[in-house]
């Protein structure tokens, strides 16, 4: 686990210890560089809401959903139920890979992180394929806005 330092783009709120996990640092690093991306300059605040009911009222989005990123903000479910679903670090990755992504065509943006994350079956990807020219650098500065 690699605990955030001051120096940190990625502000936790209302989180006590929040840490990044292997899976969720290198998996951010790997894709920053096959992307040729680097950290946005705006950090993204992420909020862990107290209970599904806190979560459904700031997204409006159902408990299915586990986080939602919008503006610089990630909103996640408590992390700890996110835990016992055994998604907690892809629903992190997720959201900040829509961080990463901010300039990205929304259009694109689901199928595109879907489709790094190994979810083929989602029909987002199928769309973003549809457009991909294989080249992942290329098709980000083609469609960032």
């Amino acid at each position: 686990m690699f605990p955030l330092t001051l120096k940190s783009e990625i502000i936790p709120v209302n989180i006590e210890n929040f840490e990044l996990s292997n899976y969720v640092w290198n998996n951010l690093l790997k894709f920053l560089n096959n992307a040729s991306l680097t950290i946005p300059a705006t950090p993204v605040i992420v909020y862990q809401t107290n209970n599904l009911e806190e979560f459904y009222q700031l997204t409006n989005k159902p408990y299915h959903v586990g986080g939602v990123y919008k503006d610089f903000i990630i909103i996640l479910q408590p992390i700890n139920i996110l835990k016992k679903k055994g998604v907690y670090d892809r629903v992190l990755l997720h959201e900040l890979l829509h961080w990463i992504l901010y300039g990205l065509n929304e259009k694109y943006q689901e199928g595109l992180i879907y489709w790094w994350m190994g979810e083929y079956d989602k029909k987002e990807v199928d769309y973003f394929l549809s457009d991909f020219n294989g080249d992942l650098p290329s098709f980000i500065l083609n469609h960032w806005h």
